[in-house]
This record gives C-alpha cells, sequence and structure tokens, in this order.
C-alpha cells in the first residue's frame, strides 16, 4: 500500500478542481454575455457579436495550441485537454482585452500566453505567472498599434474612467471628482457598467456577484479579495483626505478599472499566489500597494494587471518569509506578515504623498478669466484654420457636459473629450484620445500637465502654447474653445 505523508496541519477539501473551474467558467461566461449585450445596444449589434467572436478567437487560440503541444508529445489529446482548462484562460484574457484589439493580436497575444506563460512551465499547476496577465502584457506592449479603427473611433471616442483620471494627474478635488463621475452616468453608471473599457472590466455589480458566489462555493479564497480591496480603499481614502481628494477618490479606486476583475478572477489563481493564507494576505497588500503606484506614477491608466505579474515574482519569496508550521510558530508568522504589510504600505503612502495637492475650485488656466464682459482669450482667436467641431456626448447634468471634439493640428486631425461644467461655464477636464501630429514635438502639448492648465478655463481664458508644439496646442484651444461655446448654447 502506498502512503501519502505531508507536514501537517492538514485539512480535507471537498472542491475538486474540475468543479472550481465549471463554476468559474460560468461565471466568466456571465460576464461575456453582459459586455455582448452591453455592447450591441449602446454601439450596434455589431459590435456585440464582436464580443462573442473573441471569445471564439481567443479559445481557438488556447485550445488548438494546446492541443497541438499534447500531440507532439504523445498524450491522449482529449484526456489532457479535460484537465489543462485551456478555456479559462481564454475566458480571462478576451475579459481583459478592449474591444478594439484586433483579431490578429488577440490570437497572438493568447497562443503566446498558453505556451510562454504556461506550458513552458510545465503546464496546468506549474506556471509562475498568471498566463491570462501574460497574454494581455503582450499585446498592450507588443500590438499597441494593432486596432480595429473602425471600433476604436465609434466606441473608444472618448476617454475611458482611468485615462480620464490618469490625464488628472490621479488626484482631483471633490466637486471635481464628482464632475468626472457625472459624466459617465455617475456611480449608478459605474456600478452597471455603462461606458466602454476593456471587454468585461466595467460592470462592478455583475463582477460582485460573482465573487460572492464563487466566495459561497468556496471556490476562491476570501483573505485574497477581501485584503486587497480593503488595502487599495484605504491607502487612497488616506492619500485622498490628505491631498483634499475626499472619501469618492477611495470609492472610484475600488469600483473602476480593474480592481474588481481582477481580485474575483486573476489575483485568487490558486497556482499564482502563495500557498499559506498569511502568504496570501502578504501577496495581496503587495498587489494593492503596486496597483495604486503603478496607477499614480506609470504611463498605463490601470496597474491591476502589472500588480499581479509582479507579485506572481515574488509569489516563491512569499512563501520562503512565512514558511514553517503554521499553528506552532503562528505568532513569528503573524509578526512577519504585519512587518511586511506595514513596509508595503509607506511606500505606497511615500508614493502617494508625492502628488499634487488639489487646488481650490477656481479657474487654473494661464491668466484669470475677464469677468468685465468684454471678449478676452480664447474668445479672441481665430480658429477657423483649424476647423475644429464637437458633439455632444452626455448633456444630462448641467455640471458634466461631455463633448468629443476634434481640430487640425500640423500634420493631422486630433481628437479629444472635453468635459465642461455648463453652469459655471468652465472646462472640467481634457482628455486627448487621438494623436496624429509628429510624436516627439507636437505630444509636448498633450501632457498631463499641459491639459491640466485647461482645467477651469473659461472662453475668455488666455492658455499660452505649449513651447514647440504651437500647432497641437492650437488644436486643443480650438476644441476647448467649440466646446465652451457649445455649452454656452453659442
Amino acid at each position: 500500500m502506498k502512503f501519502t505523508f505531508k507536514p501537517s496541519p492538514n485539512y480535507r477539501n471537498t472542491q475538486s478542481t474540475i468543479g472550481i473551474m465549471l463554476d468559474l467558467s460560468m461565471c466568466l461566461w456571465a460576464v461575456v454575455l453582459f459586455s455582448a449585450v452591453y455592447y450591441g445596444i449602446a454601439y450596434g449589434p455589431a459590435y456585440g457579436f464582436r464580443v462573442i467572436m473573441m471569445t471564439l478567437v481567443s479559445h481557438v487560440a488556447a485550445i488548438g495550441t494546446e492541443a497541438v503541444y499534447f500531440k507532439l508529445r504523445g498524450y491522449d489529446v482529449k484526456k489532457e485537454l479535460k484537465h489543462s482548462f485551456s478555456w479559462v484562460t481564454a475566458l480571462i484574457l478576451t475579459l481583459i482585452t478592449r474591444l478594439d484589439v484586433s483579431y490578429y493580436a488577440l490570437f497572438v497575444g493568447t497562443v503566446m500566453a498558453i505556451i510562454i506563460g504556461k506550458l513552458v512551465f510545465g503546464g496546468f499547476g506549474q506556471n509562475i505567472f498568471n498566463p491570462a496577465a501574460f497574454g494581455e502584457a503582450l499585446i498592450m506592449n507588443s500590438f499597441a498599434g494593432s486596432k480595429a479603427a473602425a471600433v476604436t473611433a465609434d466606441v473608444f471616442s472618448g476617454a475611458t474612467p482611468m485615462a480620464a483620471m490618469n490625464s488628472n494627474n490621479w488626484i482631483l478635488s471633490s466637486s471635481a471628482m464628482g464632475n468626472l463621475i457625472k459624466g459617465y452616468g455617475g456611480w449608478g453608471g459605474l456600478l452597471f457598467g455603462s461606458y466602454p473599457s476593456v471587454i468585461g472590466g466595467s460592470c462592478a455589480v455583475l463582477i460582485l456577484l460573482c465573487g460572492a458566489y464563487l466566495l459561497w462555493r468556496k471556490d476562491i479564497d476570501w483573505h485574497l479579495s477581501v485584503t486587497y480591496l480593503i488595502t487599495v480603499f484605504c491607502i487612497s481614502l488616506v492619500v485622498g483626505l490628505i491631498k483634499g481628494a475626499g472619501i469618492n477618490y477611495a470609492i472610484f479606486n475600488v469600483i473602476s478599472g480593474g480592481v474588481l476583475f481582477g481580485t474575483v478572477f486573476m489575483m485568487t489563481d490558486p497556482v499564482t499566489t502563495p500557498i499559506t493564507i498569511p502568504g496570501r494576505m502578504v501577496f495581496a497588500v503587495g498587489c494593492a500597494a503596486l496597483t495604486l503606484i503603478l496607477r499614480w506614477k506609470s504611463n498605463l491608466p490601470d496597474g491591476v494587471l502589472f500588480s499581479i505579474l509582479l507579485m506572481n515574482m515574488l509569489t516563491p519569496a512569499i512563501d520562503k518569509l512565512v514558511d514553517g508550521n503554521q499553528i506552532k510558530n503562528q505568532v513569528l508568522i503573524r509578526r512577519k506578515v504585519v512587518y511586511t504589510s506595514i513596509v508595503i504600505i509607506l511606500a505606497a503612502f511615500c508614493v502617494g504623498m508625492t502628488l499634487d495637492k488639489v487646488a481650490a475650485d477656481t479657474t487654473p488656466a494661464d491668466t484669470p478669466a475677464d469677468v468685465s464682459g468684454e471678449p478676452a482669450g480664447m474668445a479672441l482667436e481665430d480658429f477657423s484654420a483649424n476647423e475644429a467641431a464637437c458633439r455632444v456626448w452626455s448633456n444630462t447634468d448641467e455640471a458634466a457636459y461631455v463633448y468629443h471634439c476634434s481640430a487640425k493640428g500640423f500634420e493631422g486631425t486630433n481628437r479629444a473629450t472635453i468635459t465642461v461644467d455648463a453652469s459655471k461655464g468652465t472646462i472640467t477636464s481634457i482628455e486627448v484620445t487621438e494623436f496624429n501630429d509628429t510624436t516627439g514635438v507636437g505630444d509636448t502639448a498633450t501632457t498631463a500637465d499641459e491639459l491640466g492648465r485647461y482645467a477651469g478655463a473659461t472662453i475668455n481664458s488666455t492658455i499660452d502654447a505649449t513651447a514647440g508644439a504651437s500647432m497641437t496646442s492650437g488644436s486643443l484651444r480650438a476644441m476647448a474653445a467649440k466646446a465652451l461655446n457649445m455649452a454656452s448654447g453659442k
């Protein structure tokens, strides 16, 4: 008789891997179907169909790659596919991808996710990186230009919530934060996903329901999810209060972007996370801190994906940190977890303190608005050569009219999403969504600092051109003036 020996303590687990993966697949398909319905209703049936087609493409790539691999290795293909769960990688990868990513980029990204992110380590249960996260990172860095232009123009002509926050240096006053949120349908819009983002990351309510179901079924570990969400909220809250952003800032950081999707479907992957509960708590704290640090200081609009990949690399070190008998050495292990978490959180706070403190809600344009009633600033500029045009994206709330605008620059037409507080006649934010001027020259006018000069500007404000990028600056001022005039009824 063969006996299996494991160090104590040992616990029974009635959940089978197949059962867990079926529950996970059911939840992921629910998100896919919601996304297909949303894009189909909001932008037309073709876009709902595109969600389904992208899902099928990733499935063909994932299952096909593993089938070829098993065939070459002389394995029973049908048996191995049943236990490799490649379709889960395909589903997650599709849902963390934008709708305008080309089929080709998605196919190649999925193949690489399976080969490099999974099979080279020995297959399911042996990989050190989350394969779906690895595949999406590859798509973002290697296929950034491989997009369906028509989809980008129709669906992503406006800024996503993450991009809008990024353009404002990730810090806004309470009132400006409220205006930004209103531009996406308010809290209800953010909770129910009534805005374009990655395919499966916008509907917070559905993702939370899936998370609750998986927790009820004991498919995922609550220590990871709860620790991650609490840490993101608390760090954001303290930094936001110190910098003058208010509690809405912390709530926004939790329900927007990939935080909820990541904590339910990606971070809870038992293969790429630490073995013990203390280790998983350290892992979650590290992911939370890195998520916020990457949001605040990197060129990425969201930091969830890369925070998970970075912490995947540290999983062996975390396991080593909390190694030992979890009952006999629980006091020592608890101290290690607490001290390590404190160091990680303090590091995140230090980075957060480098954010600019929000200014008072005044007009922060280059020169104050002229209140004499006489035209001044942009009102006196001739923008006819720029051929600026704007269309209304949202005008249900007077404090947050949203316009999609375009204007000719130096080499081509630039596009931006501009939010206007019509009640005050001021610009709330401006986000460049398409840049077609000279890279390395004109784009100096589109940095976060330069765009921040438009916040609070009126039609009578004077905003100086960026040195060396006067034509691009002119196109931005032309769009700003057009949006302000439309908001005032002109």
